[in-house]
């Protein structure tokens, strides 16, 4: 429980945080008109006022462009998920096809793999980091099929069509680990806080009549920035924290090849 408090992408810490980064810029603009007198500045509103709305622009289209990235760097991995598991129960499948030996080799593998997956990775991915289990399984499984000289024309038919999956599941296997290992860069945090604070720090020296009105919008220009901020996080790590994508293509694989391991057993019965 103490961890998860500390886990930005967990829903009940990022609340926490977001509510802490809006007291704050709640209270920062009660000590400037605590211990500032904001009266000469006055004067300087309108000028003041076109300089905030241009630095505020600039801040907020760079922060949706971020956030816009974030999203699609979500929807891009589970696309990415979803085509590997396909590819791999397409190699599955194809693999039917193959002498008796090979093709019980080659769903093995498969089976071996999305287990892997499943059960290894996927938590690891949690933390940056990829199973080497996993990794070599997919590379035997290339390896298995490369290694394949058809012979009927039947296999010839289909050889290519099963080279082709199992580059496909590496191609999707690379992107996956790739959006695992890397996240939104420092640099891209640091430009996006430093602006946060800069936009909402301009808004203290600006002096309202209604003390109240003033502290209320400072109060919600902070949360739009937080929670878009937040956006960032959440969306910015498809594989960790409480918005995730999970691993339900290849538990679908694990649950279709027991099924049709079934089915061929049943079929090979005599009645």
């Amino acid at each position: 429980m103490v961890s998860a408090l500390f886990d930005i992408e967990n829903y009940l810490s990022g609340s926490l945080l977001i509510a802490v980064f809006v007291l704050c810029s709640m209270g920062g603009l009660i000590a400037i008109r605590r211990w500032f007198d904001l009266e000469q500045l006055r004067p300087y509103h309108d000028v003041a006022g076109n300089m905030f709305a241009v630095g505020g622009t600039l801040y907020a289209v760079l922060l949706g462009l971020v956030v816009v990235d974030a999203m699609g760097t979500f929807q891009t991995a589970r696309s990415t998920v979803e085509k590997e598991a396909d590819a791999l129960a397409n190699v599955f499948l194809l693999a039917a096809q193959l002498p008796t030996e090979k093709a019980t080799l080659i769903q093995s593998l498969c089976g071996s793999y999305a287990a892997e997956v499943v059960d290894h990775e996927w938590p690891m991915m949690d933390q940056g980091k990829i199973h080497k289990e996993a990794l070599h399984l997919s590379l035997r499984l290339m390896r298995e099929v490369s290694d394949f000289e058809p012979t009927s024309e039947n296999q010839k038919a289909i050889y290519p069509v099963l080279l082709q999956q199992v580059l496909d599941q590496r191609d999707e296997r690379r992107m996956r680990t790739s959006i695992a290992l890397h996240g939104l860069p420092a640099i891209e945090w640091l430009v996006l806080c430093v602006g946060a604070v800069i936009t909402i720090v301009f808004t203290y020296f600006f002096r309202l009549e209604s003390y109240r009105a003033q502290l209320a919008m400072t109060g919600m220009v902070s949360l739009l920035i937080a929670l878009n901020l937040y956006l960032v996080a959440l969306f910015g790590t498809p594989f960790s924290g409480d918005l995730r994508v999970h691993s339900e293509p290849f538990k679908a694989d694990l649950k279709s090849f027991g099924g049709l391991n079934d089915i061929d057993k049943n079929i090979g019965q005599p009645d």
